[in-house]
Protein backbone atom coordinates (compact mmCIF):
# COMPACT_ATOMS: atom_id res chain seq x y z
CA UNK A 1 0.00 0.00 0.00
CA UNK A 2 1.32 3.43 -0.97
CA UNK A 3 1.14 6.04 1.79
CA UNK A 4 0.00 9.14 -0.15
CA UNK A 5 1.30 11.68 2.35
CA UNK A 6 4.66 10.04 2.95
CA UNK A 7 5.40 9.28 -0.68
CA UNK A 8 4.59 12.82 -1.89
CA UNK A 9 6.71 14.62 0.72
CA UNK A 10 9.86 14.73 -1.43
CA UNK A 11 7.89 16.31 -4.29
CA UNK A 12 6.41 18.90 -1.93
CA UNK A 13 9.93 19.83 -0.84
CA UNK A 14 11.15 19.96 -4.43
CA UNK A 15 8.17 22.12 -5.37
CA UNK A 16 8.80 24.61 -2.56
CA UNK A 17 12.36 25.14 -3.80
CA UNK A 18 11.24 25.24 -7.42
CA UNK A 19 8.56 27.88 -6.82
CA UNK A 20 10.94 29.98 -4.73
CA UNK A 21 13.49 30.01 -7.56
CA UNK A 22 10.88 30.99 -10.17
CA UNK A 23 8.82 33.38 -8.04
CA UNK A 24 9.81 36.48 -10.03
CA UNK A 25 9.43 35.21 -13.60
CA UNK A 26 6.30 37.29 -14.16
CA UNK A 27 3.96 34.42 -15.07
CA UNK A 28 1.17 34.65 -12.49
CA UNK A 29 -1.10 32.34 -14.54
CA UNK A 30 1.62 29.69 -14.68
CA UNK A 31 2.18 29.82 -10.93
CA UNK A 32 -1.55 29.35 -10.36
CA UNK A 33 -1.53 26.40 -12.75
CA UNK A 34 1.44 24.78 -11.03
CA UNK A 35 -0.06 25.15 -7.56
CA UNK A 36 -3.42 23.77 -8.68
CA UNK A 37 -1.70 20.79 -10.29
CA UNK A 38 0.39 20.07 -7.19
CA UNK A 39 -2.72 20.22 -5.02
CA UNK A 40 -4.42 17.75 -7.32
CA UNK A 41 -1.39 15.45 -7.29
CA UNK A 42 -1.37 15.35 -3.48
CA UNK A 43 -5.10 14.56 -3.53
CA UNK A 44 -4.75 11.77 -6.07
CA UNK A 45 -1.47 10.32 -4.84
CA UNK A 46 0.32 7.70 -6.87
CA UNK A 47 -2.12 5.36 -8.67
CA UNK A 48 -2.81 2.02 -7.04
CA UNK A 49 -3.41 -1.32 -8.74
CA UNK A 50 -7.06 -1.19 -7.69
CA UNK A 51 -7.36 1.61 -10.26
CA UNK A 52 -8.56 -0.20 -13.39
CA UNK A 53 -6.15 1.72 -15.65
CA UNK A 54 -3.21 0.64 -13.46
CA UNK A 55 -4.39 -2.86 -12.62
CA UNK A 56 -1.28 -4.57 -13.97
CA UNK A 57 1.34 -1.91 -13.15
CA UNK A 58 2.52 -1.32 -9.60
CA UNK A 59 4.23 2.08 -9.31
CA UNK A 60 5.39 1.52 -5.72
CA UNK A 61 9.06 1.34 -6.89
CA UNK A 62 8.68 4.92 -8.21
CA UNK A 63 6.75 6.19 -5.21
CA UNK A 64 9.17 4.94 -2.56
CA UNK A 65 12.29 6.66 -3.96
CA UNK A 66 12.78 10.32 -2.93
CA UNK A 67 13.88 11.55 -6.36
CA UNK A 68 15.51 14.97 -6.41
CA UNK A 69 15.42 17.63 -9.12
CA UNK A 70 18.65 18.40 -10.97
CA UNK A 71 20.17 21.88 -10.68
CA UNK A 72 19.37 23.95 -13.75
CA UNK A 73 23.02 24.53 -14.58
CA UNK A 74 23.99 20.85 -14.31
CA UNK A 75 24.72 19.53 -17.80
CA UNK A 76 27.24 17.03 -16.37
CA UNK A 77 29.84 17.73 -19.02
CA UNK A 78 27.85 16.31 -21.93
CA UNK A 79 29.62 17.02 -25.21
CA UNK A 80 28.60 16.63 -28.84
CA UNK A 81 30.82 13.55 -29.07
CA UNK A 82 29.17 11.93 -26.03
CA UNK A 83 25.76 12.74 -27.47
CA UNK A 84 26.69 11.23 -30.83
CA UNK A 85 27.54 7.91 -29.17
CA UNK A 86 24.40 7.84 -27.02
CA UNK A 87 21.60 8.97 -29.33
CA UNK A 88 20.43 7.61 -32.66
CA UNK A 89 21.10 10.40 -35.14
CA UNK A 90 18.63 11.44 -37.81
CA UNK A 91 20.36 12.81 -40.88
CA UNK A 92 19.15 16.11 -42.30
CA UNK A 93 17.05 16.98 -39.28
CA UNK A 94 16.53 19.81 -36.83
CA UNK A 95 17.75 18.81 -33.36
CA UNK A 96 16.78 20.27 -30.01
CA UNK A 97 18.72 18.68 -27.16
CA UNK A 98 17.61 18.63 -23.52
CA UNK A 99 19.91 17.48 -20.73
CA UNK A 100 18.12 16.42 -17.55
CA UNK A 101 14.98 18.07 -18.88
CA UNK A 102 16.53 21.45 -19.72
CA UNK A 103 17.42 22.92 -23.09
CA UNK A 104 21.06 22.71 -24.18
CA UNK A 105 21.44 25.19 -27.10
CA UNK A 106 25.16 24.46 -27.47
CA UNK A 107 24.32 20.84 -28.38
CA UNK A 108 21.35 21.60 -30.61
CA UNK A 109 21.30 21.92 -34.38
CA UNK A 110 18.91 24.43 -35.92
CA UNK A 111 19.21 24.92 -39.70
CA UNK A 112 17.01 27.56 -41.37
CA UNK A 113 13.29 26.81 -41.21
CA UNK A 114 10.31 28.17 -43.19
CA UNK A 115 9.15 31.67 -42.30
CA UNK A 116 7.00 31.80 -39.19
CA UNK A 117 8.03 28.47 -37.72
CA UNK A 118 8.98 28.74 -34.05
CA UNK A 119 11.21 26.01 -32.66
CA UNK A 120 12.62 26.72 -29.23
CA UNK A 121 12.52 25.65 -25.61
CA UNK A 122 9.30 26.00 -23.67
CA UNK A 123 11.12 28.16 -21.11
CA UNK A 124 12.13 30.60 -23.86
CA UNK A 125 8.66 30.52 -25.44
CA UNK A 126 7.04 31.42 -22.13
CA UNK A 127 8.97 34.70 -22.22
CA UNK A 128 9.05 35.42 -25.95
CA UNK A 129 5.67 34.04 -27.08
CA UNK A 130 3.29 33.93 -24.09
CA UNK A 131 0.36 34.74 -26.41
CA UNK A 132 0.96 31.42 -28.20
CA UNK A 133 1.75 29.34 -25.13
CA UNK A 134 -0.88 30.34 -22.58
CA UNK A 135 -3.99 29.44 -24.65
CA UNK A 136 -2.70 25.90 -25.20
CA UNK A 137 -0.44 24.81 -22.32
CA UNK A 138 -2.21 22.29 -20.07
CA UNK A 139 -5.43 22.66 -22.11
CA UNK A 140 -5.29 19.19 -23.67
CA UNK A 141 -3.42 16.96 -21.20
CA UNK A 142 -5.82 17.29 -18.28
CA UNK A 143 -4.16 16.84 -14.91
CA UNK A 144 -7.36 16.54 -12.88
CA UNK A 145 -7.66 12.76 -13.26
CA UNK A 146 -4.09 11.68 -13.96
CA UNK A 147 -1.55 11.80 -11.14
CA UNK A 148 1.62 11.74 -13.23
CA UNK A 149 0.28 14.43 -15.56
CA UNK A 150 -0.57 16.52 -12.49
CA UNK A 151 2.97 16.02 -11.18
CA UNK A 152 4.48 17.06 -14.50
CA UNK A 153 2.20 20.11 -14.68
CA UNK A 154 3.23 21.18 -11.18
CA UNK A 155 6.86 21.24 -12.32
CA UNK A 156 6.38 22.80 -15.77
CA UNK A 157 9.62 24.58 -16.60
CA UNK A 158 11.21 23.42 -19.82
CA UNK A 159 10.80 21.17 -22.83
CA UNK A 160 10.20 21.82 -26.51
CA UNK A 161 7.89 24.37 -28.10
CA UNK A 162 7.02 23.82 -31.76
CA UNK A 163 4.74 26.20 -33.67
CA UNK A 164 4.04 25.66 -37.37
CA UNK A 165 1.91 28.43 -38.92
CA UNK A 166 -1.05 27.81 -41.20
CA UNK A 167 -0.14 26.49 -44.63
CA UNK A 168 3.53 25.87 -43.80
CA UNK A 169 5.25 22.55 -44.51
CA UNK A 170 8.39 21.71 -42.52
CA UNK A 171 10.33 19.28 -44.70
CA UNK A 172 13.05 18.43 -42.18
CA UNK A 173 12.18 16.10 -39.29
CA UNK A 174 12.22 17.87 -35.91
CA UNK A 175 14.18 15.71 -33.47
CA UNK A 176 13.65 16.37 -29.76
CA UNK A 177 16.37 14.60 -27.79
CA UNK A 178 16.01 14.11 -24.02
CA UNK A 179 19.14 12.83 -22.31
CA UNK A 180 19.52 12.01 -18.63
CA UNK A 181 22.93 12.03 -16.94
CA UNK A 182 21.96 10.91 -13.44
CA UNK A 183 25.18 9.73 -11.79
CA UNK A 184 23.47 7.24 -9.47
CA UNK A 185 21.81 10.07 -7.55
CA UNK A 186 18.14 9.28 -8.13
CA UNK A 187 17.13 12.36 -10.13
CA UNK A 188 13.81 13.28 -11.69
CA UNK A 189 12.96 15.42 -14.73
CA UNK A 190 9.59 16.59 -16.00
CA UNK A 191 9.92 17.50 -19.70
CA UNK A 192 6.89 19.34 -21.06
CA UNK A 193 6.44 19.69 -24.82
CA UNK A 194 3.86 21.76 -26.67
CA UNK A 195 3.36 21.26 -30.42
CA UNK A 196 0.93 23.45 -32.38
CA UNK A 197 0.28 22.78 -36.06
CA UNK A 198 -1.79 25.45 -37.82
CA UNK A 199 -4.41 24.96 -40.53
CA UNK A 200 -3.11 22.94 -43.49
CA UNK A 201 0.39 22.74 -42.01
CA UNK A 202 2.60 19.66 -41.98
CA UNK A 203 5.48 18.45 -39.79
CA UNK A 204 7.26 15.33 -38.55
CA UNK A 205 8.29 15.17 -34.89
CA UNK A 206 10.65 12.64 -33.30
CA UNK A 207 11.06 12.33 -29.52
CA UNK A 208 14.02 10.35 -28.19
CA UNK A 209 14.57 9.53 -24.50
CA UNK A 210 17.85 7.98 -23.38
CA UNK A 211 20.23 7.77 -20.45
CA UNK A 212 24.01 8.01 -20.50
CA UNK A 213 24.52 5.61 -17.59
CA UNK A 214 22.71 2.50 -16.38
CA UNK A 215 21.44 4.35 -13.30
CA UNK A 216 18.21 4.79 -11.42
CA UNK A 217 16.36 7.96 -12.42
CA UNK A 218 12.81 9.01 -13.25
CA UNK A 219 11.57 10.69 -16.42
CA UNK A 220 8.01 12.00 -16.21
CA UNK A 221 7.17 13.54 -19.59
CA UNK A 222 4.07 15.11 -21.14
CA UNK A 223 3.65 16.16 -24.78
CA UNK A 224 0.59 18.11 -25.94
CA UNK A 225 -0.23 18.29 -29.65
CA UNK A 226 -2.83 20.42 -31.42
CA UNK A 227 -3.49 19.57 -35.05
CA UNK A 228 -5.65 22.32 -36.52
CA UNK A 229 -7.98 21.93 -39.52
CA UNK A 230 -6.43 19.79 -42.29
CA UNK A 231 -3.05 19.71 -40.54
CA UNK A 232 -0.89 16.59 -40.83
CA UNK A 233 1.49 15.50 -38.06
CA UNK A 234 3.64 12.39 -38.04
CA UNK A 235 4.96 11.71 -34.55
CA UNK A 236 7.60 9.14 -33.61
CA UNK A 237 9.00 8.21 -30.21
CA UNK A 238 12.08 6.17 -29.36
CA UNK A 239 12.43 5.18 -25.70
CA UNK A 240 15.92 3.90 -24.79
CA UNK A 241 16.18 4.78 -21.10
CA UNK A 242 18.57 3.06 -18.70
CA UNK A 243 17.34 -0.42 -17.82
CA UNK A 244 17.37 0.76 -14.18
CA UNK A 245 15.27 3.86 -14.89
CA UNK A 246 11.59 4.68 -14.64
CA UNK A 247 9.79 6.27 -17.58
CA UNK A 248 6.23 7.58 -17.46
CA UNK A 249 5.01 9.62 -20.43
CA UNK A 250 1.76 10.92 -21.85
CA UNK A 251 1.22 12.05 -25.44
CA UNK A 252 -2.06 13.97 -25.64
CA UNK A 253 -3.39 14.90 -29.09
CA UNK A 254 -6.30 17.15 -30.04
CA UNK A 255 -7.35 16.95 -33.70
CA UNK A 256 -9.52 19.45 -35.50
CA UNK A 257 -11.53 18.96 -38.70
CA UNK A 258 -9.93 16.83 -41.47
CA UNK A 259 -6.60 16.66 -39.65
CA UNK A 260 -4.35 13.61 -39.80
CA UNK A 261 -2.19 12.33 -36.97
CA UNK A 262 0.03 9.25 -36.86
CA UNK A 263 2.09 7.93 -33.95
CA UNK A 264 4.91 5.39 -34.12
CA UNK A 265 6.40 4.18 -30.82
CA UNK A 266 9.50 2.05 -30.21
CA UNK A 267 10.22 1.08 -26.59
CA UNK A 268 13.33 -0.79 -25.48
CA UNK A 269 14.70 0.65 -22.20
CA UNK A 270 13.49 1.28 -18.68
CA UNK A 271 12.93 -0.91 -15.63
CA UNK A 272 9.32 0.26 -15.35
CA UNK A 273 7.74 2.04 -18.31
CA UNK A 274 4.27 3.50 -18.78
CA UNK A 275 3.65 4.94 -22.24
CA UNK A 276 0.28 6.62 -22.75
CA UNK A 277 -1.10 7.97 -26.04
CA UNK A 278 -4.44 9.75 -25.91
CA UNK A 279 -6.07 11.24 -29.00
CA UNK A 280 -9.29 13.26 -29.19
CA UNK A 281 -10.80 13.50 -32.67
CA UNK A 282 -12.58 16.80 -32.14
CA UNK A 283 -13.53 17.54 -35.73
CA UNK A 284 -15.26 15.67 -38.51
CA UNK A 285 -13.27 13.58 -41.01
CA UNK A 286 -10.17 13.27 -38.85
CA UNK A 287 -7.84 10.30 -39.20
CA UNK A 288 -5.69 8.91 -36.40
CA UNK A 289 -3.19 6.04 -36.50
CA UNK A 290 -1.41 4.66 -33.43
CA UNK A 291 1.31 2.05 -33.93
CA UNK A 292 3.80 0.68 -31.43
CA UNK A 293 6.48 -1.96 -30.88
CA UNK A 294 8.07 -2.72 -27.51
CA UNK A 295 10.79 -5.20 -26.55
CA UNK A 296 11.60 -6.16 -22.96
CA UNK A 297 13.90 -8.65 -21.26
CA UNK A 298 15.11 -9.55 -17.80
CA UNK A 299 12.65 -8.10 -15.30
CA UNK A 300 11.57 -5.07 -17.33
CA UNK A 301 7.93 -4.01 -17.14
CA UNK A 302 6.40 -2.13 -20.08
CA UNK A 303 2.85 -0.81 -19.98
CA UNK A 304 1.28 0.74 -23.10
CA UNK A 305 -2.02 2.53 -22.64
CA UNK A 306 -3.90 4.13 -25.53
CA UNK A 307 -7.19 6.01 -25.80
CA UNK A 308 -8.83 7.23 -29.02
CA UNK A 309 -11.87 9.41 -28.44
CA UNK A 310 -14.16 9.87 -31.46
CA UNK A 311 -15.74 13.10 -30.21
CA UNK A 312 -17.08 13.98 -33.67
CA UNK A 313 -18.58 11.82 -36.47
CA UNK A 314 -17.14 10.65 -39.81
CA UNK A 315 -13.66 9.95 -38.40
CA UNK A 316 -11.30 7.01 -38.88
CA UNK A 317 -8.84 5.47 -36.44
CA UNK A 318 -6.39 2.59 -36.79
CA UNK A 319 -4.18 0.94 -34.19
CA UNK A 320 -1.53 -1.79 -34.06
CA UNK A 321 0.71 -2.58 -31.07
CA UNK A 322 3.08 -5.55 -30.77
CA UNK A 323 5.39 -6.68 -27.98
CA UNK A 324 8.34 -9.06 -27.70
CA UNK A 325 9.17 -10.34 -24.20
CA UNK A 326 12.09 -12.39 -22.90
CA UNK A 327 13.12 -13.72 -19.50
CA UNK A 328 10.84 -12.55 -16.68
CA UNK A 329 9.74 -9.39 -18.49
CA UNK A 330 6.15 -8.19 -18.39
CA UNK A 331 4.19 -6.39 -21.06
CA UNK A 332 0.82 -4.67 -20.78
CA UNK A 333 -1.36 -3.26 -23.52
CA UNK A 334 -4.63 -1.48 -22.78
CA UNK A 335 -6.28 0.14 -25.79
CA UNK A 336 -9.65 1.87 -25.74
CA UNK A 337 -11.70 3.52 -28.49
CA UNK A 338 -14.66 5.66 -27.46
CA UNK A 339 -17.38 6.61 -29.91
CA UNK A 340 -19.88 9.19 -28.70
CA UNK A 341 -23.56 8.68 -29.39
CA UNK A 342 -23.60 11.57 -31.87
CA UNK A 343 -20.45 10.26 -33.59
CA UNK A 344 -21.61 6.80 -34.61
CA UNK A 345 -20.62 7.07 -38.27
CA UNK A 346 -16.97 6.17 -37.84
CA UNK A 347 -14.40 3.72 -39.10
CA UNK A 348 -12.48 2.61 -36.01
CA UNK A 349 -10.10 -0.31 -36.33
CA UNK A 350 -8.05 -1.75 -33.52
CA UNK A 351 -5.62 -4.63 -33.46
Amino acid sequence: MIDVKEETNSYLSNFARFENESAHDGHAWLHRLRKAALKRFTELGFPLTRNEDWKFTNVAPIAKIPFRSVASEDKSGVTAEVLKRAVVAIQDSVQLVFINGRYAPELSLRPPLPHGVILTSLAAALHAHPDLVEPHLARYAAYQDHAFTALNTAFIEDGAFVFVPAGVVVELPIHLMFVTTSAGEGTVSHPRNLIIAGTESRASIVETYTGLEEDVYFTNAVTEVLADDRAKIDHYKLQRESTEAFHVATLQVRQQQRSTFSSGYLGFGGALVRNEVRATLDGEQCECTLNGLYMAGGRQHMDNHTVIDHAKPHCASHELYKGILDGHAHGVFNGKIFVHQDAQKTDAKQT
